[in-house]
């Protein structure tokens, strides 16, 4: 069973533990806490931060993390036994809580509250109530205008930067024919969680927690129809910049958002090329068709470490992690694509490996003229006349991707097309630099 799957179960142990129940047994959710869930949540929380200050550590504090707590497990059963089973789950569940956030509820620290009330006795603007009122206008507005793909209305109350990556993201929507509209959004709870106070009114910032509903739908716009719906509830950080007497929106964090697929490297990638990175773009932009994503679900696949910008200000490039089904543990890739003027059709270029027995049901394989390029590679295509029509099946560009210090191939799906690699290790900012630097040579072999 893979470690997660016993989240649920342990919820549920705990809550029938606890209940006070006849017969002496009410303590037995007490221990379960007491000796199973508390030391892990306790040690998972410290690697949690380790990582934030060492990202380097990225696999290691995770594989540390889970041995520690699969080795006390095993004490656990060995000394208590049946009850020592039941503090197992309990100590897995605290690690995993510790490590990657679960269960986190929006609080305001005693430390936020006291620069809280620092703050508003030198400045108005810092009214507690004030500024959560404002977070609950600019949430309904904000839903409203992504909804209607109206990047334009949010310039009124989203800083310059994150209203030109939204306009970007709602760009990839349309290109992808798609519109994420929110329906009936309602928030329960809006509370400042964090707080920078500088000198002037231009550097502050303020943080505030959001828990709310909504009917989250993914609609094909030229069908009309729903490609899927959720329904579940959210919590979201949200993050206001002062700009003179407004507080504009900056940025949102999903609470869901697992931060260790995150990389600062990727973000700071992302801003040296003019580009925006965002750590969970989620399902929203999962192509449905072709071999690449045909593995995928919507509500299950995710798209990570996202990189969106214009290329020469006019060809959208997108660059993520793609996992076909996170739970499974199974395979992950590097992903940079980009929207062309015209279609091809379905194009399939792959390294050969092996013998390759089997081809691609519903596309044929085609033979190029060059020799050489038929020994390294296998070129399937809905004809083999739009295959020819595709520039980038030239030897010049095969050998560039040849080149590459991990493997490379190429899928067209009508006027998208994908380079894509098998991710063997956590993403870092020169593999998104190849595939960039592939994706810009690609540009020049098309005349684009």
């Amino acid at each position: 069973m893979h470690l997660f799957a016993s989240l649920d179960q342990a919820i549920s142990v705990f809550a029938r533990g606890g209940g006070g129940g006849s017969g002496g047994s009410g303590g037995g959710g007490g221990i379960i806490v007491l000796f199973g869930y508390i030391p892990m949540h306790f040690i998972g929380a410290y690697l949690r931060r380790l990582h934030k200050k060492h990202e380097v550590l990225f696999n290691i504090v995770q594989v540390v993390g889970w041995i520690i707590a699969v080795a006390y497990t095993v004490l656990l059963v060995v000394i208590f036994r049946t009850l020592g089973v039941f503090m197992g789950i309990g100590a897995l569940v605290g690690m995993g809580a510790g490590l990657y956030g679960w269960f986190s509820k929006i609080t305001q620290s005693k430390k936020t509250k006291a620069a809280l009330q620092a703050a508003v006795a030198q400045d108005s603007a810092w009214d507690e109530k004030q500024l959560e009122a404002h977070a609950r206008d600019i949430f309904a507005r904000f839903q409203q205008d992504w909804s209607n793909n109206n990047a334009e209305a949010m310039k009124a109350y989203l800083t310059p930067d994150y209203q030109y990556h939204n306009a970007l993201m709602i760009y990839a929507l349309q290109l992808a024919g798609r519109r994420n509209a929110v329906n009936n959004p309602q928030l329960q709870q809006a509370i400042v969680t964090g707080l920078d106070d500088q000198a002037g009114k231009d550097n502050d910032s303020v943080t505030i927690g959001i828990q709310a509903s909504a009917e989250d739908q993914l609609i094909d716009v030229p069908s009309n129809t729903i490609l899927f719906t959720d329904n579940n509830p959210f919590t979201e950080y949200w993050r206001f910049q002062r700009s003179g007497e407004k507080w504009l929106l900056a940025g949102i964090e999903q609470a869901t958002a697992n931060v260790w697929s995150g990389r600062a490297s990727l973000e700071q990638f992302a801003r040296q090329n003019g580009y925006y990175y965002s750590l969970d773009w989620g399902w929203l932009l999962l192509p449905r068709r072709g071999q690449l994503f045909g593995e995928g679900k919507f509500g299950t696949s995710d798209i990570n470490n996202h990189v969106i910008g214009l290329y020469n200000q006019q060809l959208l490039v997108q660059l993520y992690t793609y996992v076909p089904n996170p739970k499974s543990g199974g395979k992950s890739y590097l992903i940079a694509q980009t929207n062309l003027p015209k279609s091809y059709g379905d194009i399939v270029v792959r390294h050969k490996k092996g013998l390759h027995l089997f081809g691609i049901r519903g596309l044929q394989e085609v033979s190029t003229e060059w020799p050489d390029f038929n020994k390294k590679y296998q070129v399937f295509a809905t004809s083999p006349e739009q295959a020819t029509s595709f520039e980038l099946l030239n030897p010049r560009y095969m050998q560039q991707l040849e080149a590459a210090p991990f493997e490379v191939n190429i899928e067209v799906v009508d006027n998208v097309v994908y380079l894509y690699a098998p991710e063997s290790s956590a993403a870092n900012a020169g593999q998104y630099q190849t595939l960039l630097e592939l994706l810009k040579l690609a540009f020049k072999e098309m005349r684009l």
